[in-house]
């Protein structure tokens, strides 16, 4: 299941679970509460990229879209989404014999048909509810029939045209790509599909049969293969025979080198300062794969000499610069480096001058990292105050003896999402969505109350996404945090301190009635 699908569904048990403690004062007070939580499910789901949450788009618009007045589609269309979250798909659910049941693996469980991917609804089995192929789907005549792509070819700069071939039936075209980086093909380098939009071009009729011509721009240095599904009120068959892989036309650009850079913290230890470099993520067409930082010292004014040191980080826009002379003035550079097979990418380099004046900090503004690159819109389920986020970092400051400067605006934006699920063996299970794979960061995670004195969950190697625990208390808020390197390390990656609570035993109980849950905690 998706990470915005979850934050819906888990929206709505939010919903119902608040109908189930709160009373409100008359119905008119429940009836504005209901709208407001429809509303807000409606304005996440049509922010969403989630495959599965495009396709209920889709019928949605098929379904509302004969309403004669915008707020009276917007109103269908926010019950529209609600009834498809929550409601089954077509087909029915086979009869699973023991032979297919030694194949499905019963963690791998869900709840409604919505978290299965594509037509597979959730069907019972002797290991709980599963993600299974439905009968009665791929020769529905209520839905439209799958789709043909007939043919692709590239355009200038980075475009690419599809010829598809489909019924005279009333639908919406719903299109995927996956891709990958490389000069050659590789299929096991393939990522996951992706929803594109596309502009379509024309339209033809050619006997009982339609000629659709749509148009996308691809990214460069990529491969590409591309599937489409036709969508109606009620669903859809199923995706076509996915095209043959091409390439992308053109060579992919160098990163654009960080639009800003700032220190931020400083420490003095007698002989050498250390201080703290933070800048903002380069935008680029490929993956970043490390930045290149480069600290000079001016040894000679008059003659401009200069001893110069680099390194290169990876996974991180922040990095502790060591053992400066104090009272000195010190050039420094970040540079973003990607790769394209071989062949190494470099971006122009962002570039500050610091004075290592034993004086404390001047208050500093905030990066000014403009773009989509940078200001990610996050949606996720509990969130850390500005407040207790100042006071962590206050009280970190304080222990190392640290010189270091609140920016001028507090508030955070975590880029977390946490989702509640129930396992038939393990109870309440608890996802945390929005770690890199190739990051492989150590985190902890903890009881708000302990500050992970206990720690009970020290060493998380995060792997993948999402990440999974088990055995968590009910009603308690939890910390997630990426643990100090060293004691005396100027780094402190308050960014990625992220608090959850999860809910109370009755109202999660609530949610799966039809399963016994205990509360004893």
């Amino acid at each position: 299941m998706g990470s915005m699908q979850a934050a819906l569904l888990a929206l709505l048990l939010l919903g119902q679970w608040s109908s189930g403690t709160t009373s409100f004062s008359g119905s008119s007070s429940s009836s504005t509460f209901n709208q407001l939580q429809r509303q807000r499910v409606a304005h996440w789901f049509r922010d969403s990229n989630d495959v599965k949450d495009k396709i209920l788009e889709l019928q949605c618009l098929a379904r509302c879209g004969g309403e004669p007045t915008i707020s009276e589609r917007e109103q269908c269309l926010d019950q529209c989404i609600q009834d498809l979250l929550l409601g089954p798909r077509a087909g029915s659910c086979p009869k699973i014999g023991r032979q297919t049941r030694l194949r499905l693996s019963c963690l791998d469980n869900c709840q409604y048909d919505h978290e299965c991917p594509e037509v597979q609804k959730c069907c019972a089995s002797s290991c709980g509810p599963m993600c299974v192929e439905p009968l009665g789907v791929r020769n529905n005549t209520q839905l439209p029939p799958i789709p043909k792509i007939l043919y692709f070819k590239r355009s200038r700069g980075h475009g690419v045209e599809l010829k598809i071939e489909s019924s005279l039936l009333v639908y919406y075209f719903h299109v995927e790509v996956r891709s990958h980086i490389g000069r050659h093909f590789a299929p096991r380098k393939l990522g996951p599909w992706q929803w594109q939009k596309v502009e379509k071009i024309m339209e033809e009729n050619i006997g009982h049969s339609k000629h659709t011509y749509v148009f996308f721009h691809m990214r460069p240095g990529r491969w590409y293969e591309v599937r489409v599904a036709a969508v109606n009120a009620l669903g859809f068959r199923g995706y076509s025979q996915h095209s043959d892989a091409f390439p992308s036309s053109g060579n992919p650009k160098p990163p654009k080198a960080p639009n800003d850079s700032q220190i931020v913290a400083k420490q003095f230890d007698g002989r050498y300062m250390n201080v703290k470099l933070v800048w903002c993520p380069s935008k680029s067409n490929l993956p970043v794969e490390k930045y290149k930082i480069s600290w000079s010292l001016y040894v000679n004014s008059a003659e401009a000499s200069m001893i110069t040191l680099d390194t290169y980080v990876k996974d991180t826009h922040q990095f502790e610069i060591k053992k400066l002379l104090p009272n000195s003035s010190y050039y420094i550079q970040v540079q973003a480096i990607s790769y394209i097979g071989s062949r190494r990418l470099k971006s122009d380099k962002r570039s500050l001058l610091f004075n290592t004046t034993i004086h404390s900090l001047e208050p500093f503004a905030p990066l000014q990292c403009s773009g989509s690159g940078y200001k990610r819109r996050y949606h996720h389920i509990g969130s850390i105050s500005s407040s207790s986020s100042t006071e962590r970092l206050a009280t970190t400051a304080a222990a190392v003896g640290l010189n270091e400067v609140s920016p001028r605006t507090t508030e955070a934006e975590s880029a977390y999402e946490v989702r509640f699920r129930l396992n038939r063996k393990y109870g309440m299970i608890v996802q945390i969505l929005g770690f890199q794979p190739h990051k492989e960061k150590v985190y902890e995670l903890c009881p708000q109350e302990t500050n992970c004195e206990q720690r009970e969950f020290r060493a998380i190697r995060a792997k993948r996404d999402p990440l999974e625990f088990s055995k968590l208390k009910y009603n308690t808020t939890y910390v997630l945090r990426v643990p100090r390197s060293s004691p005396n390390s100027v780094l402190d990656d308050s960014r990625n301190v992220f608090t959850f609570t999860t809910p109370k035993c009755e109202n999660f109980r609530r949610s799966f009635s039809k399963q016994q849950i205990k509360c004893n905690d």
